[in-house]
């Protein structure tokens, strides 16, 4: 976050105007719509105004907005990276990296979880096709180290260490998006309509760890990342994906990493690929094809079609019996909208 949004953060928290803003720290309009823009920067005075007026710390407003004053690293930037071997799907919050070696032989996951470049890892899981075998490791949320949830003392081992956000610089980056700190309510499918509302609804992320299950998912509007695990069941799924929105619903355009590892792996949706060349590209989808509540094997790809849906609420229908519900006023760790 910069300093123009933490600024912007704390005066959409009173319901101000930039005008009414402006007036209770003497200044103009215009002068706080540049903050906000971080075109420029208040004189330490009026830092210490809005400490006083809105009952917030300096050092809040300072540290929360921090990256304006980071010379070196520019401005932080939500987005996803790709290289030879890997790809990182980066937010404010979190890094998702997956990876894997050069003969494709160990497929891994990490999730980092922090704030901007200061993130550490909380969970992993690392699939050797050779021998079969596939490892996790996981911390529940606000436990240490000693209360991991774990397969493997290799990988448990690994919890806790720092991220290395240089390994990005030497990637492709394929997507930028922002967090949106606006706390706007998100529009619901009268106002927009389905295609806009799966899009909108879906951009975001979430993230709960248990001793039970670890899942966190993340949608930047194009790709979907998954990582996710149930020990009980060594019920394991670690997932990218390109899912584009049509007009009924979801198509999927092609999942390029997947670990899916469920006890013995006999089930025959129990699969493991990794593709970091895959590009989703220009699809035409065949949505002649689509029927309302189907989920319809093309070609190209899969059809998840809407099956039934209310102004707040929009459900496709799965393969089987699965179901895939969207909410609008689903509580999301982060939001994100478009650079």
């Amino acid at each position: 976050m910069t300093l123009g949004q933490r600024i912007k953060e704390i005066r959409m928290e009173y319901s101000l105007s930039q005008e009414e803003f402006a007036e209770k720290l003497g200044t103009t309009r215009q002068t706080v719509s540049r903050w906000e823009l971080d075109q420029t920067y208040p004189e330490i005075e009026k830092i210490v105004l809005i400490s006083k007026l809105f009952s917030v710390t300096t050092d809040s407003i300072l540290k929360d907005g921090i990256s304006t004053f980071d010379s070196e690293l520019g401005y932080f930037t939500c987005g996803v990276y790709r290289g030879a071997l890997c790809e990182i799907a980066e937010t404010e919050k979190f890094a998702l990296v997956f990876y894997c070696s050069s003969d494709k032989n160990v497929l891994g996951a990490k999730l980092y979880k922090g704030y901007e470049e200061k993130k550490y890892l909380v969970a992993v899981c690392e699939r050797n096709m050779l021998a079969e075998k596939t490892e996790y490791a996981y911390l529940p949320q606000n436990s240490g180290t000693d209360n991991a949830v774990a397969n493997s003392e290799r990988l448990t081992k690994m919890l806790s260490e720092v991220y290395d956000s240089s390994l990005k610089k030497s990637m492709r980056r394929l997507e930028s998006f922002a967090v949106d700190h606006s706390g706007a309510p998100l529009p619901s499918v009268k106002e927009v309509g389905i295609p806009k509302c799966l899009s909108l609804w879906r951009m975001s992320d979430g993230y709960f760890a248990t001793h039970d299950r670890l899942h966190f998912f993340l949608c930047t509007g194009k790709t979907e990342y998954i990582f996710s695990v149930e020990p009980e069941n060594m019920n394991i799924y670690c997932g990218a994906s390109y899912n584009i929105v049509f007009d009924l619903g979801l198509f999927s355009g092609g999942q390029f990493f997947r670990i899916r590892n469920y006890k013995d792996n006999s089930e025959k949706w129990c699969s493991f690929t990794c593709d970091f060349s895959y590009e989703a590209g220009e699809i035409n989808i065949p949505t002649d094809q689509c029927e309302l509540g189907k989920c319809i094997q093309t070609s190209r790809g899969l059809m998840w079609c809407v099956k039934r849906y209310t102004d707040d609420e929009i459900v496709l229908q799965g393969c089987g019996d699965d179901e895939y519900t969207y909410r609008r006023e689903d509580k999301r760790t982060e939001r994100f909208s478009f650079l």
